[in-house]
This record gives C-alpha cells, structure tokens and sequence, in this order.
C-alpha cells in the first residue's frame, strides 16, 4: 500500500485533498481487501484486453481538476476540503524550439490537449509541441491567514493510439510532472528540463520533477484528460459533475476538466470503452463517443466494485464490460475473443461470460450507488447445472444481500444502469 499525502490541490491541475492509504480516498476504504473474501474480484490479469485491469484507485494525489483558462479558480476535488487553486504563466515550446505564452490549456472530445494564446489567436497541440510549462498556485484556506504555494508543472506528449473498443477513437496520454517532492518512491523523478520557458532574472522552471502519477505494475505514471467534468470526492465515494460551468463547449472558455492517471478508475472508461464523461456529442466530429456523466461514473464505479460505500477490488484483477444502454452496444467484452485462449481450457467444460452486476451513477437521495443488482439465476434449463461461484453467494459479501436481483435475462439488466460487468467462469455440464 501507497500512503498519499495532500500535495497538489488545485489547477487547474487542482489536485485533490488528502488522506489516504492506498491511493484511495480513504484511509481504511480497502484494509480488508488482502485479509479475506470481501475483496471478491481479487486474482491477477496479466494482460489487457483479454483481460481489463481493474482498479479500486481514485487517488487524492494522482487527480487534478484542471480549470482551461489561466488565472481562474479550479474546484478543489474533495467535497471536506476549502483549499483553492489556480495556474498561471503558461508557456509551450514549438516543435521548432521557439516559445509562447497560452491563456488556456483544454482537452478535445478525445482528450488531446491543446494551449491556446487569445492574444495571437493561436492553437498549438502538445503532441505537435516539445514541452509545457505552467505554474500551479494554492490557496490554503486552513491556515490563519491563508497561506500559498506555487508549484512549477511540466507537461509533455506520451503517446497516442486507438481504443480498444473503437478503432476510431483515440486515446492519448501524458507525462505530467510537478517541481514538488513525491510522496512515496513510486512517484518516479521525471527529470530536468533541457530547456526553459524565457525568464527575466532567475527562472522559476528549473529543478527536478517528480510524476504526479505513480509507477507500478498495473499503473504507467502517464495521464488521459477528460473534457468539461469536474472530479468530487467524500470519502471513499467519488464523482464526475458537469465542469462547463457558465460557459460553451468551445475551448475559449473557463471549463474545468480532470486529469486522470492510468491505472486508475476514472481514466480507464475513457481509454479502454472508448467513451467520453460530458462531450458535446455530435456525430460529425470524431471522438465524440459522449456516455454522460451518469453513464461514465456508473463505469468508474464498475471498475471499482464499487457498493455498500467502499471499492471492492485490487489491481489486475480481471473483470469485462458490456454496454447495456445502446443497441447495439458501444462496446462489448464478453465476446469470444476476450475469453481465456483456448487450447488450455480444462479437458470438462468451458469458459464463458457470467454477469457479476449491473452499475448505476446514484440512488434516490443522490448517493452514489455503483452496484444495483447482482445475478443469481443459475440458469439450469432442462436439469442441467452449472458449477459456479457468483458473488451473490458468497456470505462474506457485506451490501449484495440487501440488493435486488439481476434477473435471469439481459433484456431486464439495463432497467438496473447503463453497464454490467461480467467475469469468466469455468462451466462445467453435469447430466
């Protein structure tokens, strides 16, 4: 386990508060997740996508509401916390090594970030740029008087390749870097800037930078950006709001948008589902692939076995999605291809998809809900049996004996959320 420590709270790459153990969002959310079966998606994934990896991680650190225009206050992600933040002197080195100034900093559908400088009326790209510099300022209302801290940031273009589950869309990813000490070794030092932003008298930019993401087995220390949300966080319960606040779609206004690590819960829906938290959908412009904000936190919380108030899983453990809010579905894991290969099934019996629940966004009250429904129909059709172990039977499993149940049939699951998640079983056929 990773302690987090609150280190970076604003932005606009606002980083939330914290506390926590384990990267999550609260100190004893995922204690009992090694010690017995509550942690019931708990095996090891070795590769995507036969397998997606999930996570319990939202992390207080390795999040940032990040508000797109320069010199404007960016929600802080905790929903307990009064701090407050904001970047400023923004600077993008060409590709042919010359700089500029940008006013706003923002991700398009697919989450490519893009700086843009009003008085030139200038877009650059930062996959067709070198480096970007832009200085994080906190407010720490804690504190009698309120007290500051300004943190240089250094952002630049990792990769970009297509979704998994949509050719077309893709995915793109950043490193993300702060002049700021990590708090634990597997925020990887990112190194020293070979060039700086222009500076009259001493430069702020120089120094060494640590990854705001963490580096593990199941985590790359690499960022998506997802546009126009804002990332809360109560404890162990984590959402997606509407982050346009009063402005338009267009990059030109004070949008606040989230930076999320990969590995975690909220990047993984956007870069393995192909589909976006709150875009302004038009079918014409590719990328578009917007799921809603209710939609896109259901997913979140699937890849958390989110339910009864706490994450219910670990990394790698292997877990596959279906959309159960389109026909036909914008992405499908539990066809053939994503079950274990065969040859090297057991000589009886046959791997195939079985759901484990279905995921919502929030209850009646406005809690956020994550699990539904679970399946407990063992589907036995004429005295044949199938041998398996769904979560519904499992007594350790504090939360599933007081929800409904799934249903024996799909056509009924999508009445429960917009996302079911499903593991493979090995079926065995007794006669």
């Amino acid at each position: 386990m990773r302690t987090s420590i609150k280190l970076l709270v604003a932005l606009t790459f606002s980083f939330a508060a914290g506390s926590t153990a384990c990267d999550e969002l609260g100190p004893d959310d995922l204690a009992d997740l090694s010690d017995g079966p509550v942690g019931f998606r708990d095996d090891e994934c070795e590769d995507p996508p036969l397998c997606l990896k999930n996570s319990p991680y939202v992390g207080d650190y390795q999040f940032s509401n990040i508000r797109t225009r320069e010199n404007f206050a960016a929600p802080d992600p905790s929903v307990n916390s009064a701090d407050d933040s904001r970047w400023q002197l923004g600077a993008l080195q060409r590709a042919n090594g010359t700089w500029m100034s940008f006013d706003f900093l923002a991700p398009d559908a697919e989450g490519r970030l893009i700086a843009y400088d009003y008085d030139s009326d200038t877009y650059v790209r930062l996959d067709e740029a070198l480096q970007a510099f832009f200085m994080l300022k906190i407010k720490d209302y804690d504190t009698n008087p309120p007290t500051y801290e300004s943190i240089p940031m250094w952002i630049r273009h990792h990769s970009v390749a297509p979704s998994p589950s949509a050719p077309t869309f893709n995915v793109w990813t950043y490193s993300i870097a702060a002049m700021k000490a990590p708090p634990t070794i597997d925020y990887l030092p990112a190194g020293v800037p070979a060039s700086l932003p222009p500076a009259i008298g001493t430069s702020p930019w120089g120094g060494t930078y640590y990854s705001i993401c963490p580096t593990s087995q199941h985590e790359t220390g690499k960022a998506l950006a997802l546009q126009h949300v804002v990332l809360n966080i109560d404890g162990p319960a984590a959402w997606l709001e509407d982050g346009v606040e009063d402005g338009s779609y267009d990059l030109k206004t004070p949008s606040s948008a989230v930076i999320a690590c990969q590995g975690h819960a909220f990047s993984k829906p956007q870069e393995f589902l192909a589909i976006t938290p709150n875009s302004d959908a038009d079918p014409s412009v590719p990328g578009e692939r917007s799921y809603g904000l209710a939609g896109y936190n259901a997913a979140a919380n699937a890849y958390r076995a989110f339910y009864d108030g706490a994450p219910r899983t670990v990394l790698g453990t292997p877990v596959n999605f279906k959309d159960l809010a389109h026909n036909p579905p914008w992405f499908d894991q539990t066809t053939s291809s994503h079950l274990p290969p065969n040859p090297g099934w057991p000589i009886v019996g046959h791997y195939e998809f079985v759901l484990e629940s279905v995921y919502d966004d929030v209850d009646a009250n406005g809690d956020v809900l994550g699990a539904n429904c679970y399946y407990t129909d063992s589907r036995a059709p004429n005295g044949i049996h199938r041998l398996y172990n769904p979560p519904a039977t499992n007594p350790n499993l504090p939360g599933w004996s007081s929800m409904q149940s799934c249903g024996a049939t799909q056509s009924s699951w999508e009445s429960f959320g917009p996302i079911g998640a499903f593991v493979a079983k090995l079926i065995v056929y007794i006669p």
